[in-house]
C-alpha cells in the first residue's frame, strides 16, 4: 500500500523534517531577538539556507513528489544534512563566545537550538548514511570484500587455509 507524505512524516527519518523546520525558524528568531547588529555574516547565511532547505525538503516529502523515491535522494539528504550538521556546529560556538561577551537570554536559546539542530542534522545524516543503496561500486575483480561465499565443498587435495 502506497503511504501518504503525511503519515511518513510519522515515521523516524520524516519526523525530522517537520522538526529541522521548526528548529530552523526557532533559530532565525532567536538570533533576531537580541536586536543586536554584531552577527557575522556565516551565522545569518547558514540559517536563512538550513530555513529555505528545511521548507523545501518538507514540502517536497509532504506533499510526496516522485522524485523523493529516488535513490538520488538519499545522497542529497545525505549531502545537505553533512554539511548543515558542520555549519550548526560553527554556529554553535559562534553563540557560545557570544554569551560571554552580550550574555542575553536570546544567546542562551540560541545556543540551545543550534546544538539541538547540530544532533538533528548529525542523526538525519547518520540514517541517510546507513540507509543509502546502489552507491557501492559493482567491481568484476574479486577481492576479499566483494567476494561470494566460499564453495561448499573443496576439491580433493586442495588446503581451503
Amino acid at each position: 500500500t502506497k503511504k501518504m507524505g503525511y503519515q511518513e512524516m510519522k515515521e523516524m527519518p520524516q519526523v525530522l523534517k517537520p522538526a529541522l523546520l521548526l528548529l530552523t525558524l526557532l533559530q532565525i528568531i532567536f538570533m533576531a531577538s537580541p536586536g543586536l547588529r554584531a552577527w557575522g555574516w556565516f551565522v545569518c547565511l547558514t540559517a536563512i539556507l538550513e530555513f529555505i532547505t528545511a521548507i523545501g525538503v518538507f514540502g517536497a516529502v509532504f506533499f510526496d513528489l516522485l522524485f523523493t523515491k529516488s535513490g538520488q535522494w538519499v545522497l542529497i539528504e545525505l549531502g545537505y544534512s553533512a554539511v548543515f550538521c558542520v555549519c550548526s556546529a560553527l554556529n554553535t560556538i559562534y553563540y557560545f563566545c557570544n554569551i560571554f561577551y552580550h550574555f542575553n537570554f536570546w544567546f542562551l536559546l540560541a545556543t540551545i537550538i543550534s546544538v539541538l539542530l547540530v544532533l538533528a542534522y548529525g542523526l538525519n545524516t547518520l540514517v541517510h548514511w546507513t540507509t543509502r543503496t546502489g552507491t557501492t561500486s559493482t567491481s568484476s575483480t574479486s577481492n576479499q570484500a566483494t567476494a561470494g561465499p566460499p564453495p561448499s565443498a573443496y576439491p580433493a587435495g586442495i588446503n581451503p587455509a
